[in-house]
């Protein structure tokens, strides 16, 4: 699987869909202050701690209960619930929410905290009730959080939780609340976010702007268009995308003028909001920034041009198939695909072979979008073909959009089961899966025996998610082996296909995650000075509350691993993505490590590791360009930039790191 930090739920984004998408999350210009629920970090001594990363490598919680329940040390009763937390199992429910009635607030906020990483909707009640009774300020602000984390609305007393916390007069609570309405998008909050869309503090002002535009209800339109005249750079660009995101149509002409704002990321976010629109005729509002001086800004214009689907826009989308930028080359030749279809195929052809492996890649993957002889014959060209591993890999990604060529497909595809390389794998067996290959099953489930390597357990997920899609009662035989497997990607496919509960589902002790057996990094703080083709990056990094992903980090470093590999992926006012050392997404060191959430926010500049699921980090790691709310508390924070974030604002797709010292 591709390591991707997600967008909008989207894991494996190989092209236009992540180029689509991303922008439309994007956030804002500035980092607002934040206060976090608690300390991320849990003082204990070096031996006490080393008990906890052993039970996070291996996922055992063996020990664990005891800790939580009857340790005499509230440190030691607190970091254990953390464990159970970054664990994530359900069946930690029930002591979780014991804990939460813990004498010592650092306990009950760890709990709470851990409770929203296990998901288990069915502890909302009890997180009520302890919100309902809290006085300890940064543990109402984890519980809020979690309620968000939970998805349940529990008949709407959820609902009124978070309304009663947005009138807080504690600030990271109204915060927190801004975020658990945005993570349920629950309508019935609108009118009390648009309250909060007037507090005097614009941190609460692009808060309540951001979770209006998550829920997406039309009634939250007057708010958001007052929000886009706001002085704060940050509130003008969440308004500005959360107006594409309730859909309101009559507020273009703003987002024009914003088109002209001195901010860029207000630019980005209003461009992709004019084409999440759809209005064919905002294309000559969009057209002039295809000159935009901020290479993100042009980017999202050449996307934002494709979806409104102007004819009008070609010839300046063909010029810009020249543009010095290789994300704003990829856009412009997938935006072609979707006003021209099969006519485009011609021009677009040639940035198949000239762009980084990841934009090769996602563009092969926009070719299924098109209906016509010319893309279907490059699709099972590019599938075919045996040189260029994204390529074909995301050529079969394409054909599995194209169920009316099955015939031609299918022949193409069954041979690449038995590729050497795993990503055309991964995207063979997928693609047959799509296309309800059913004689492809004894050859998916012989993928289950692959369990070398890493590369394996994405493998093994892939003929998962084949077999599953094909709902046939061999493919369903097929993966009942599967509930057994080492990987718990695996496991639960095979259980949501086979309409198991999810606590039925056996735990398996897999192979340990890479977890050191002292306590990483005996420094906290060290520094990672990434030298780019563009410049300078400083980043502080912080193994407070994610030590194993920090050392991770650092040995790699020091090791020469990063040096020379590209930034294979960056979207417009989101991320800028490394450590790939295929440059297509779905390299890795060779193993896993354990994922270390914390509360700590994701602002402009936090980096954090890369995942294609839970516990599947290794070497892919982020910088975010603005802030990302939806991040926190699920993916692992490495630390953040402290100098050349002009630099990460000038990354493309493609360009190398030179190396990186840590100090």
């Amino acid at each position: 699987m591709r390591h991707d930090v997600t967008i909008r739920g989207v894991k494996r984004s190989g092209g236009l869909a992540a180029m689509g998408l991303a922008a439309g999350v994007a956030l804002a210009a500035l980092a607002a202050p934040r206060a976090a629920a608690a300390a991320t970090a849990i003082a204990l001594p070096a031996a006490s701690e080393v008990t906890f990363l052993r039970a996070e490598g291996t996922r055992d919680t063996t020990g664990l209960a005891a800790l939580v329940r009857a340790d005499a040390r509230p440190a030691v009763r607190a970091r254990a619930a953390r464990a159970l937390g970054h664990i994530g199992r359900r069946g930690s429910r029930p002591l979780l929410e014991a804990a939460l009635r813990d004498a010592a607030p650092a306990v009950r906020r760890e709990a709470a905290f851990a409770l929203g990483l296990v998901a288990d909707s069915l502890a909302a009640p009890a997180v009520l009730e302890r919100l309902g009774r809290e006085t300890d300020a940064p543990t109402r602000v984890a519980l809020v959080t979690t309620l968000g984390n939970l998805g349940a609305r529990s008949g709407g007393a959820v609902g009124r939780a978070l309304a009663a916390s947005l009138r807080s007069p504690r600030a990271p609570e109204r915060w927190a609340a801004a975020f658990a309405a945005a993570r349920l998008r629950d309508s019935t909050l609108v009118e009390p976010l648009d309250r909060a869309s007037r507090d005097p503090r614009p941190d609460i002002r692009w808060r309540a702007a951001y979770a209006l535009g998550r829920i997406g209800d039309r009634r939250a339109a007057p708010a958001l268009r007052k929000l886009s005249f706001d002085r704060d750079p940050m509130v003008r660009a969440v308004a500005a995308r959360a107006i594409g995101e309730v859909g309101d149509s009559t507020a273009t002409a703003r987002l024009g003028a914003l088109l002209h704002d001195e901010s860029w990321r207000v630019r980005v976010n209003a461009a992709a909001s004019l084409g999440a629109l759809k209005i064919m005729r905002e294309s000559r509002t969009l057209l002039p920034h295809l000159a935009d001086a901020h290479p993100h800004v042009r980017w999202q214009v050449a996307i934002s041009l494709g979806a409104v689907r102007d004819s009008l826009a070609v010839p300046a989308l063909l010029k810009a198939l020249g543009d010095s930028s290789t994300g704003v080359v990829q856009a412009a030749a997938a935006s072609l695909l979707k006003i021209q279809g099969d006519r485009a195929v011609p021009a677009v052809a040639p940035a198949l072979d000239l762009l980084p492996a990841f934009l090769r890649g996602g563009l092969a993957e926009a070719l299924g979008d098109v209906d016509g002889p010319a893309a279907r014959e490059l699709m099972l060209a590019r599938a075919a073909q045996t040189t260029d591993p994204a390529q074909a890999a995301g050529a079969a990604s394409a054909l599995a959009k194209r169920p009316e060529a099955r015939d031609a497909s299918i022949p193409v595809l069954r041979p690449r089961l038995q590729d050497r390389d795993f990503s055309v794998v991964c995207s063979a067996a997928e693609a047959l899966g799509a296309l309800r290959d059913s004689a492809s099953v004894p050859a998916l489930a012989a993928l289950f025996q692959r369990r070398a390597t890493t590369q394996d357990d994405d493998v093994r997920t892939s003929a998962a998610t084949a077999l599953a899609a094909l709902e046939t009662a061999a493919a369903r035989a097929a993966l009942r082996p599967a509930l057994l497997d080492s990987d718990a990607r695996v496991r639960e496919i095979a259980a949501r296909a086979l309409a198991l509960p999810a606590d039925s589902v056996p735990v398996v002790p897999g192979a340990p995650l890479k977890a050191r057996a002292t306590p990483a990094t005996e420094r906290q703080r060290l520094t990672a000075v990434v030298t780019t083709e563009r410049g300078v990056i400083t980043i502080a990094l912080d193994a407070s509350a994610a030590p194993e992903n920090v050392e991770n980090f650092a040995s790699l470093a020091r090791a020469g691993y990063f040096d020379g590999i590209q930034f294979h992926r960056v979207v417009p006012n989101f991320v800028i993505q490394s450590g790939c050392p295929r440059g297509d997404g779905w390299g890795g060191p060779g193993y896993a490590i354990p994922c270390e959430y914390d509360e700590r926010p994701y602002e402009i500049g936090t980096v954090g590791m890369a995942l294609s699921g839970k516990d599947t980090g290794g070497s892919q790691w982020f910088v975010t360009l603005s802030p990302q709310p939806r991040l926190e508390g699920r993916y692992s924070i490495l630390g953040k930039v402290t100098q050349g974030l002009d630099v990460a604002e000038r990354i493309m797709p493609g360009d190398r790191i030179v190396r990186i010292a840590i100090r």
